[in-house]
């Protein structure tokens, strides 16, 4: 009987082929949470009375979505009507709330004459009341088909699909009015008949960003995930709701959730090209995503008109880190999530201890691979940003106007993942040739979780999707280092799964979410999931000399160490580390992203859709002299864009009562429908200010005021104090720049984008 040498034990294909084991396993759950999170087949309108059809809802709303309906129009007016009558047929007691909606956001104010259509169904013993919302008006120019007509097809469907049954529960469908101006409508209806519903409250707001892809749960409060899973095949992440706490952006929840209302945010993200454009249209929508999205609102509508809402109460205090798994949405204390956020660096060290124990790395070694590790991540994120930014600046003609967004994004995408590729192939490569496999892979894990541990401590909801993952396989990378071969491949395998579910659902939603809104997001996800779940990749046993030590980074290496790299030298097919030709291995990827980004440019341009421009007519009031402002994407928008005239146009009659010193009375009649009137003081701030005896509160005063939704020949009165010796000057915005001298219209091929014409005069005083 012989003895195998030592370098038999180490030798051999077995762990090359279970890294490509996990490799694919990696691939078949990220596959698989893309497949996850795809949308409904849409029913037709022969459907069951008593489920969602997207045949049904769309034409539902179909009158309403026909054109745009900005607040103070008469299509905003008959939209409130029409829907208003299909309420009412399904049995709902109608009202119509009509005052002055105000808000102040970074010292500027917006005001409003908003009419809210609320619509209420007591219940046979109510607990509480559940409200399905959304908004009526759309931006000038869109027909607003997703912003908030998609809204709109839910809740009617919804309503119809419900039936004549009453609900245990009261139900108000509240639609209101001036969203798109600063939550005009939804304020005003919390000021006044939003204060009578029986409580607590809980609301279902409808929003829409894009025009298609999986409707989502955006934001939640109060004890929401004890309801969540009523509805079917449910997404949330606790990370898109602390997000909208960083990021500027609000839906009229914002103010329900500020109110003291509970409910869930929800909005569909994809496709945001088409935001706050003329191909926000009825054409454009998908139905798979209507479809969605109502089976989403019907299921959680009846779990919340039949349940007790008070005993909902027992439960309000818990505020859960939530992510969404294949089962369902996971809840976990965001106690639990920080010491397992912490738990994931101290694994991953004590696996990098257990390997240095058998000489495979060093301390000095895993330092080196920590730093390679944080410059591939920065440097991963940066290239995919700094591409996009490069190739969006070239083509600047592709972008939507309110999103930055390319028509068609799929190979921007790709292209983005590319770049950060080509970083870490870069940074594998050089890292080779000074330090060992397991001081790469394990150092860069290192950072990682390191990186995830604070946020784990400073905010455990932004790191909902991925601390778990990272701490699953930070775990799995110690026990593959405790485990013989074949057990510690099972271990790496079930260690590996959650990652590849978050990159999977992460990154499609990311893909939803824009090219330029993620903002280098897909990379930056890629590469800490991957960096996190890499030393899963290292065996339990060494399989070939190149993940032993072999550079000065390492440290001197000890005499039973270099013997046993000699023998691994002499194993059959050993290779040396360092190849420095490798460094070649970075150009492929590279070239790949950016010849990607030159083809998702010329698919974007040959696109069917028409390119968006932004109009804007600047006219003197006094004078009457007129500039063009455009965007300039176009023949059309370059010579329009500079051109002068004089115009010929009514403007705003003033009237101003009261002395410089004290409050004045300031009387403004407006000469178009759905315009806006803004008022400013140049040197000075804004005081005491109040629009039609509705004060608008602002304790440091304000730079501008405007009051939106005004009517032609209607008469707005402001009381205002101004500084003295300061010039005041109103703008007059409306939505119809034809009427100002020089106009050429557009061709078929240019979308013009909110197109506005802004009046100016001064104010006397």
């Amino acid at each position: 009987m012989t003895t195998a040498p030592d370098h038999a034990i180490i030798a051999g294909p077995a762990p090359r082929r279970h890294a490509a084991v996990l490799l694919l396993v990696l691939l078949a759950v990220a596959v698989a949470g893309f497949a996850f999170r795809g949308v409904t087949a849409p029913r037709d309108a022969a459907a069951p009375e008593d489920v969602f059809s997207a045949e049904r809802a769309a034409a539902s709303v179909a009158p309403v979505v026909a054109v745009s309906r900005p607040m103070g129009s008469a299509e905003n007016d008959s939209a409130h009507e029409e829907l208003a009558a299909q309420l009412s047929a399904l049995g709902f007691e109608i009202e119509t709330q009509e005052g002055i909606g105000t808000r102040v956001l970074d010292g500027e104010a917006s005001a409003g004459y908003v009419r809210n259509l609320v619509a209420t169904r007591p219940g046979t013993d109510p607990t509480g009341t559940v409200v399905l919302a959304s908004h009526i008006d759309s931006v000038p120019g869109a027909p607003g088909a997703a912003d908030a007509g998609v809204g709109l097809a839910v809740i009617l469907e919804t309503a119809r699909a419900l039936g004549p049954e009453t609900l245990r529960n009261d139900l108000v469908i509240l639609l209101v009015d001036g969203e798109e101006r600063g939550l005009l409508g939804s304020d005003a209806y919390l000021a006044g008949p939003g204060q009578e519903l029986t409580a607590p409250v809980v609301v279902l707001n409808h929003e829409a960003r894009g025009i298609s892809g999986r409707p989502l749960v955006t934001r939640a409060s109060g004890p929401m995930h004890a309801v969540i899973g009523s509805s079917p095949s449910p997404e949330f992440e606790s990370f898109t709701d602390a997000l909208f706490g960083i990021i500027p952006n609000y839906t009229d929840f914002s103010s329900y959730r500020d109110a003291g209302w509970w409910g869930m945010d929800m909005a569909i993200i994809d496709e945001a090209w088409a935001y706050h454009s003329a191909q926000d249209d009825a054409a454009h929508l998908d139905d798979g995503t209507l479809q969605h999205y109502g089976e989403l609102t019907l299921a959680l509508t009846r779990d919340l008109g039949d349940r007790d809402l008070g005993a909902l109460q027992d439960r309000a205090d818990e505020h859960p880190v939530q992510t969404t798994a294949p089962w369902g949405v996971v809840q976990v204390p965001p106690l639990v999530m920080t010491v397992l956020g912490l738990l994931a660096p101290l694994a991953v060290l004590a696996a990098m201890l257990v390997r240095r124990r058998r000489m495979e790395v060093t301390l000095p070694g895993a330092v080196v691979g920590a730093v390679v590790g944080l410059l591939v991540l920065v440097g991963g994120v940066l290239a995919a940003f700094q591409l996009w930014s490069a190739t969006a600046a070239a083509t600047p003609e592709m972008l939507s106007q309110s999103m930055g967004e390319p028509v068609r994004a799929e190979l921007f995408l790709l292209a983005e993942m590319l770049a950060a590729a080509a970083v870490v192939t870069a940074g594998w490569v050089v890292a080779r040739l000074l330090i060992s496999r397991a001081a790469v892979l394990l150092g860069a894990a290192l950072v990682v979780t390191t990186l995830l541990a604070v946020l784990g401590v400073s905010s455990p909801t932004l790191g909902s999707s991925m601390i778990l993952p990272a701490t699953i396989a930070a775990l799995g990378t110690l026990l593959a280092a405790l485990l013989p071969p074949v057990t510690g491949l099972v271990a790496r395998v079930l260690a590996v799964l959650p990652t590849g579910w978050m990159l999977g659902i992460q990154l499609s939603a990311l893909a939803e979410f824009g090219i330029a809104s993620a903002a280098g997001g897909l990379a930056g996800t890629a590469l800490i999931g991957l960096g996190a779940a890499g030393p899963l990749l290292l065996g339990s046993f060494q399989a070939r000399s190149g993940d032993l030590p072999t550079g000065r980074a390492d440290g001197r290496l000890s005499r039973r160490a270099a013997e046993h790299r000699g023998r691994a030298h002499s194993a059959p097919g050993a290779r040396p580390a360092r190849r420095p030709h490798r460094l070649l291995l970075p150009v492929l990827p590279a070239v790949l992203a950016l010849g990607l980004a030159i083809g998702g440019t010329a698919w974007t341009l040959a696109s069917p859709e028409p390119t968006q421009e932004r109009v804007v007519a600047h006219v003197d009031g006094g004078t009457g002299e007129t500039t063009w402002e455009v965007s300039g994407s176009t023949d059309w928008g370059r010579a329009l864009d500079g051109a002068s005239a004089t115009s010929d146009l009514a403007v705003p009659a003033v009237s101003v009562q009261g002395s410089a010193e004290a409050p004045q009375e300031i009387s403004i009649e407006a000469p178009r429908d759905a315009s806006a009137l803004t008022l400013e003081a140049s040197g000075g701030l804004l005081t005491a200010v109040a629009v039609d005896g509705v004060a608008v509160e602002s304790a440091e005063g304000l730079e501008r005021v405007t009051v939106h939704g005004v009517r032609a020949g209607q008469a707005v009165r402001m009381t205002v104090t101004v500084p003295a010796g300061a010039e005041l000057m109103l703008r007059e915005t409306s939505f119809d720049p034809t009427l100002a001298t020089g106009w050429v219209a557009p061709g078929d091929d240019v979308s013009l984008v909110q197109p506005r014409m802004e009046v100016s005069i001064a104010v006397p005083r």
